[in-house]
Order: C-alpha cells, then structure tokens, then sequence
C-alpha cells in the first residue's frame, strides 16, 4: 500500500509552550491507526497540527506525497478531515443540515446523496432524527453527527478525536461498532483515545503518545501482549 500521510521531526505547541516533540509516523491508505496515551500529553495537539488549526513549529507534514503547507480549510479540501473532540455541531441547524454542512467542498450532487444514505445506514438513529435540530439530541447522537459529518466530506483521511469521550458504554459500543464497520470499507482513519481497549478491535496500529512524543508502538498482537508498557503509560 502506498503511504497517505508521513509525518517526520513534527514540533508544536501553544504560544509559548512546546507540546510536540520530535513526531514520526506514517499511516498507509486503506489502514486504522489509534493514537493512545494519557489525557494531557500531545493526542488533540497531534491531529490539530496535522489539519491545520495549530501552526507547525518544525518537522514536516506530507500528504499523499505532496507537503502540506496550507491553512486547515485548504487542507480539508485536500482531503484531510478532522471530527474534533466534542463534535462542535450548528446547534440551530437539523441532523441533516448539519451532515452537509461535511460535504462544502463537494459538487457531485448525485455522489453526495450516496454518501449521505451511507452515514443513514451507519447511523440508522440519525435517519429517525433527520429533522431534529442538534441541540435536542443526546451526547451519543451529536457524536454520531460529528463522525457522519466528517464521513459526508468523502475525503481521504478521517481524524476522530476521542470519540468515547464522556459517552456511555452502550453508546461507546455503538460508536465503535460503526468504525469496524468503516475499517471494512478500506477508509484511512487516525482514532485518538486514553483507553486503547475501545478501539484494539478497529485499528491495525497503535502509538502511544507521552509527554509529547511516541513511546512505543506496535500492532494490535504486540499491543496486547505489552502489559508493562499498558501499566507504566495509562495505569492498566
């Protein structure tokens, strides 16, 4: 497979405080990867620089073999997408209004419609919710908009940010039920989550980020069979 984003020597931060130190990696298409790691230590920072919204200090970003030198709304008509933690939602607009709020850049009509019937069909709640504003919808359903919403933009890589966060675990069930279900259809896909137990059934990769820089990392095998490293970075 060929390599969609290549990430070398990447540095950042906020204002004065350097967060990213020395990041390496690379995600081929068509792959899963979960970044994982202790709240506080770089994950959110990660895929901000990466899309844009945070400014590169040092190091390099290319995207299917071109540097990645633009803005975040540039960068998402490149086809890099990013499901902010919290999802972020227009509040006043429907489910519906809000998924094709994901599909600006697109001017395949006919296309668009497709994916839209996809996200119902991955989401069969979203489809009885259609109308509904977004505000009147639970924290499990705006995750689902979220992920929907980055699904309708049909690029070529998806970045989820903690989408278990604060959900209960029938709705984290059904969170991760939907991915598998994505990982299946050969969508290239970087999951950032605290507890890797939750997403070491969709992803082919794992990085475990600490204090700004990647610690280790392995595949799901390896993953299980690194306890020590599970205990010493996130107590288990």
């Amino acid at each position: 497979m060929s390599t969609l984003l290549s990430v070398k020597g990447l540095t950042s931060g906020y204002g004065n405080l350097q967060v990213l130190r020395e990041i390496d990696f690379e995600i081929e298409t068509g792959k899963i990867v979960a970044v994982i790691g202790p709240n506080g230590h770089g994950k959110s920072t990660l895929l901000k620089t990466i899309s844009g919204l945070l400014p590169t200090w040092s190091g390099q970003c290319s995207f299917k073999s071109e540097p990645l030198c633009s803005g975040a709304p540039e960068r998402a008509r490149k086809g890099l997408v990013l499901v902010p933690q919290g999802d972020q939602l227009f509040m006043g607009m429907s489910v519906e209004e809000n998924l094709l709020m994901g599909a600006f850049s697109r001017s395949d009509v006919g296309a668009t419609m497709e994916t839209l019937k996809e996200v119902y069909e991955l989401f069969p709640r979203l489809d009885e919710r259609r109308t509904q504003r977004a505000d009147s919808l639970s924290g499990g359903e705006r995750r689902m908009v979220g992920i929907g919403r980055g699904m309708m933009s049909n690029g070529d890589l998806m970045m989820i940010d903690e989408p278990s966060l604060g959900l209960a675990p029938l709705i984290i069930e059904q969170i991760y039920d939907a991915l598998g279900k994505l990982a299946k259809g050969d969508r290239s896909i970087i999951v950032v989550e605290e507890n890797p137990s939750r997403v070491a059934s969709v992803a082919s990769h794992f990085y475990l980020l600490d204090g700004g820089k990647f610690a280790w990392s392995g595949d799901a095998k390896e993953l299980s069979a690194s306890g020590d490293v599970l205990k010493t970075y996130l107590g288990g």
